[in-house]
């Protein structure tokens, strides 16, 4: 069943039934259906546009609908979400929407307060008639252009004027922004029409004139235009000209100094709660300087301020004046969002040298200090305090006592600030200056500065040192353990302060080492080599604040020279250091790192000796280190350690430099050598050296170097390899020269080079010296060197046995050896007399380049005449023919005895004459581990083989450092007149001569 319902009217909708009976014998029943019907009635369609940032008025009128409620929806959505006020004749807020039921005119406001470029679209504006019926108007709204924005601003009665700009055939709108945000109708005084300023006359421009400004018209006007249809009215708004009342209670003048302070007072007591600024009109008043939260102190950029809710006061402080200050603020307060009330101040920011001026004052805790002060005589005086935001805050002192004016013109007067008992809370930064009162301003133009530092000394101790030691000093401050600490000279005026510059490690300043141990509140101060200038009176200290400082004043002498002591030991020996310290004292025994401070180090045994004073003042302690390793080597330092209240001293007067030494290494002339350097793991990372002679950092001889990680490095004959997993390095020289010999060093290179251990290159020269004499002759061995703690003149089968720092003669319990040394010419001698036959063996002669002499002694040739004679007799009993052989063979035999250099004359026995240089040092030792006389010296055989019979004198160049190249040895004997021809012997090698003399025997 169909029902058709034409010319439908809103009064058609409803709820219809519709159904059937069905009847049956004995009982009957319907089946209905209902059907609602919504009746949607458009009334006609309208169109809008707006600007996006604009403001968007839309009245819909239903005026046969006026108490009906009243919508409205946009159709993307359905119209699912409708937009009505909920309440009618009241704005009410529906998202980005305010809306209102006006039921007296029946219309529905729709006002959007911000548009959207998303609010273009379609929408109905419509009236719920009833249940099942709605009129609406259909609203086709566009977004455009951005909205234009205007800042007006106009002081307490004046007048102002406000231009806007609309559409040619559109109505003047213009409103004001209520507290709802809502912009209300408004009627001026006068809006007067002015002709159009566009060339296409689309647009005319209209003045609104608002005159003796008030209050009231300060805030939010909106301008559009107003557009009216047959059920909708459109007002888009869009020119906002925001006006602001500005109402000016005053004006105040002010003047301060470049670098000083100035604290300026804005008072509002009828505004204690408004937020309150201080601006500069310069820049339009743009940046606006306000504390943000009031009641409390605020940073902003250089100025401080403060918002004084209680008595309605900005105190704007000026923590430091320049000139770039200078000029004209506002010092104001926000009545309202679009009212500000203020006073004008004019401020002066001068450059005078007499401003401002800073003075320093110092005082002892408990003293009593004055501060003195000039200011201007008709101004109030200020005194006040830097607090810890660098506030000056006013105080109250004890005493304030005003002295005669110092300006002869009378124009200031000076003023004494006198604190008595001084406390900790005294110390800090005061200021004065003068203060001005004004209706609405007060300013404090502060010109001088004193800072107060307060000094506490809490103990005197005395410390002794020697010049050329060291000294480690604890200043103890458990009470302000992080607190920054420094130890400063007094003679200097405590100007230059030595400080870490960071805690919990050694830092290096100029002469002295520092540690800050912020675990105990300790400042060690190390000394690394005291000087006569450094004693005197110093305080160590620590800022327990910025103007407050604890202190420990020392008083430091510097005496006599310290001991320096050279111990070698062989690696995996024992070495005993000993020490001498004063009785009184503890025993401080400690080694230098690689900062060179020394550290203190336990040792495995301490062994305190006898007193070597008669007055029984010191006694002497010996440190025995056992096994010794690479680790080993290196400076060790002793002294005595003092404890006092607040101070530890601790004074280093006993170098020990203890060098380790390995087994010499022994080879021939153009063989290989191998030097094995071990060195402690830590140092793997480090670059190694082989340095020969002198080592020191100032004059070193580095062969070679390599770094880690197993790297080899080669020069020449030289190479050096480095094996960080067994932690040596070995350095290898191939084709073995004299110049090679010497001392060599095993180095790694820190900041200064540590020289550890040590060996000896003896190099055996490949030309042997054959000597041959008769007993009762004399010899005389003259060795030239450069190098006095390396001379030897050995006998022995091996080099290897003569070279454990050399045996002198000075102990050979034989007076026919005697040794002299010239050091000055660099010459050493070795005279034996009256040689015998047990004096024939092998010999060493050299430093580090061996010469080896072979000698032999026979018998004297008067006992050979007695044994041939007993001989020829007997030959003469058994044959005449054995007898003439015997007879033949003596004469050449008699020829053949002047071979060794030594004649005999009328059948007699030589009598040796030794003639030597005069030589200054004699010193004579017994050669340890032998049994053999063991004598040291230089020679070098001459290796002519022309002049074998008559070869007396040789001499070999040698080193003049140990590794300087070759030194000179000089054999000399006695020759019989048989023989008086001189010969002389030149080798082709440049560093190595040899000359030959012969001398007349006259006896």
């Amino acid at each position: 069943m169909t029902v058709r319902i034409s010319a439908v009217t809103p009064d058609d909708g409803g709820v219809y039934l519709c159904g059937v009976w069905i009847y049956r014998h004995s009982y009957s029943y319907s089946i209905i259906n209902t059907v609602h019907l919504h009746i949607m009635a458009k009334v006609g369609v309208s169109r809008a546009t707006g600007q996006s940032g604009g403001r968007m008025m839309i009245k819909c009128e239903h005026p046969q609908y006026k108490t009906k409620p009243k919508y409205i929806c946009k159709e993307s959505d359905g119209c699912s979400e409708r937009k009505n006020p909920g309440v009618q004749d009241e704005w009410m807020e529906n998202g980005d929407v305010s809306l209102y039921d006006d039921t007296r005119a029946g219309v529905l406001m729709v006002f959007f307060r911000e548009l959207k470029a998303a609010d273009a679209g379609t929408y109905r504006c419509g009236v719920n008639v009833s249940h099942y019926t709605e009129s609406f108007t259909e609203l086709q709204l566009d977004v455009r252009d951005d909205a234009t924005f205007v800042t007006e601003s106009a002081h307490l009665g004046e007048e102002v004027n406000i231009t806007c700009q609309i559409p040619e055939e559109h109505k003047v709108h213009f409103c004001k922004d209520d507290d709802n945000h809502i912009c209300q109708n408004i009627r001026t005084s006068a809006v007067t029409e002015m002709s159009p300023s566009s060339e296409r006359n689309e647009e005319r421009v209209f003045t609104v004139s608002i005159s003796n400004v008030s209050v009231r018209d300060a805030g939010v006007y909106w301008c559009g235009a107003e557009t009216r249809d047959t059920h909708l009215t459109f007002i888009s708004l869009t020119t906002k000209i925001q006006l602001d009342l500005f109402t000016k209670v005053g004006v105040s003048k002010a003047t301060g100094h470049s670098g000083g302070r100035m604290m300026i007072k804005c008072e509002h007591p009828q505004y204690k709660t408004k937020p309150k600024y201080i601006c500069k009109e310069s820049d339009g008043c743009s940046e606006r300087k306000n504390p943000g939260v009031q009641d409390e102190w605020m940073e902003n950029g250089d100025v401080s301020l403060y918002d004084d809710t209680r008595a309605g006061v900005l105190m704007v402080f000026f923590r430091e004046l320049k000139a770039a200050d200078a000029g004209t603020y506002r010092c104001g307060v926000n009545v309202s969002h679009y009212t500000e009330s203020f006073t004008e101040l004019q401020l002066d920011v001068r450059d005078d040298v007499k401003y401002p001026k800073t003075k320093t004052e110092s005082a002892h805790l408990g003293e009593e200090v004055n501060i003195t002060c000039q200011i201007p005589e008709e101004h109030k005086v200020h005194f006040c305090k830097d607090d810890d935001n660098h506030i000056c805050q006013n105080i109250r002192t004890s005493t304030v006592t005003e002295m005669s004016p110092s300006s002869e013109r009378n124009e200031e007067r000076v003023f004494t600030v006198s604190i008595s008992n001084v406390s900790v809370r005294d110390a800090g930064v005061y200021w004065c200056g003068a203060e001005t009162r004004d209706t609405h301003l007060t300013f404090i133009s502060l010109t001088t500065k004193i800072q107060l530092n307060l000094f506490i000394k809490v103990g005197v101790s005395r410390a002794t040192g020697q010049s050329g030691g060291r000294m480690m000093i604890k200043c103890e401050h458990p009470q302000h353990k992080t607190k920054p600490k420094y130890i400063r000279k007094d003679s200097d005026g405590c100007s230059e302060r030595k400080n870490p510059g960071v805690q919990d490690e050694w830092m290096e300043n100029g002469d002295v080492s520092l540690y800050d141990d912020t675990r105990a509140g300790v400042l060690m101060v190390f000394f690394r080599e005291l000087k006569a200038a450094d004693a005197g009176t110093y305080r160590c200290g620590v800022n327990v604040s910025h103007y407050t400082e604890s202190f420990t004043e020392l008083q430091l002498d510097v005496r006599d020279d310290v001991t320096f002591v050279t111990e070698s030991a062989h690696l995996g020996e024992e070495v005993n250091i000993t020490c001498q310290i004063p009785e009184e004292h503890k025993v401080h025994f400690c080694k230098d790192d690689d900062n060179h401070i020394c550290q203190n180090i336990s040792t495995s045994a301490v062994t305190e000796m006898s007193p070597s004073s008669e007055r029984n003042e010191e006694r002497v302690f010996t440190v025995s280190i056992s096994n010794v390793s690479v680790r080993d080597a290196g400076v060790y330092w002793c002294g005595a350690e003092t404890r006092d209240t607040h101070l530890t001293f601790i004074s280093l007067t006993t170098k020990i430099q203890l060098n380790l030494f390995m087994a010499p290494v022994v080879r021939r002339e153009g063989e290989s050598a191998e030097i094995f350097c071990p060195y402690d793991s830590i140092y793997k990372s480090k670059s190694k050296s082989l340095c020969k002679g002198k080592c020191s950092t100032r004059d070193r001889n580095t062969l070679n170097e390599t770094v880690r990680e197993e790297k080899e490095t080669k020069t020449d004959r030289l190479t050096l390899n480095d094996d960080v997993t067994a932690s040596v390095f070995t350095g290898t020289i191939t084709g073995l020269r004299a110049e090679d010999a010497g001392k060599y060093w095993c180095a790694v290179t820190l900041e200064r080079d540590v020289n550890y251990l040590y060996t000896h290159l003896i190099v055996i020269m490949n030309e042997d010296l054959n000597l041959t004499k008769y007993e009762g002759d004399d010899m005389s061995i003259q060795c030239k060197h450069h190098d006095e703690l390396q001379k030897c003149f050995c006998k022995a089968h091996e080099p290897s046995m003569c070279v454990k720092d050399g045996v002198s003669l000075e102990k050979i319990r034989d007076d026919r050896f005697s040794f002299s040394d010239e050091a000055s010419t660099g010459v050493f001698t070795v005279n034996i007399t009256d040689l015998r036959e047990e004096d024939s063996g092998i010999y060493w002669c050299g430093a580090h380049i061996i010469t080896k002499v072979n000698l032999e002694v026979k018998k004297n040739f008067s006992d050979r005449i007695v044994i041939s004679c007993v001989c020829v007799s007997l030959l003469l009993i058994g044959a005449s023919v054995l007898l003439l052989y015997k007879l033949r063979y003596i004469k050449p035999r008699d020829q053949h005895s002047s071979t060794d250099g030594t004649e005999m004359s009328s059948g007699k026995a030589p009598q040796a004459v030794c003639e030597y240089e005069n030589i200054r040092d004699v010193r004579q030792r017994l050669a340890s581990g032998t049994g053999d006389d063991v004598l040291y010296s230089n020679a070098k055989l001459s290796t002519d083989s022309s002049d074998l019979n008559h070869t007396l004198y040789s001499t070999v160049q040698l080193p003049t450092t140990p590794s300087d190249g070759l030194l000179y040895a000089s054999v000399r004997f006695q020759k019989h007149k048989e023989s008086l021809s001189d010969a002389k012997v030149t080798f082709n090698n440049e560093e190595i001569y040899s000359a030959v003399s012969h001398r007349e025997r006259l006896d």
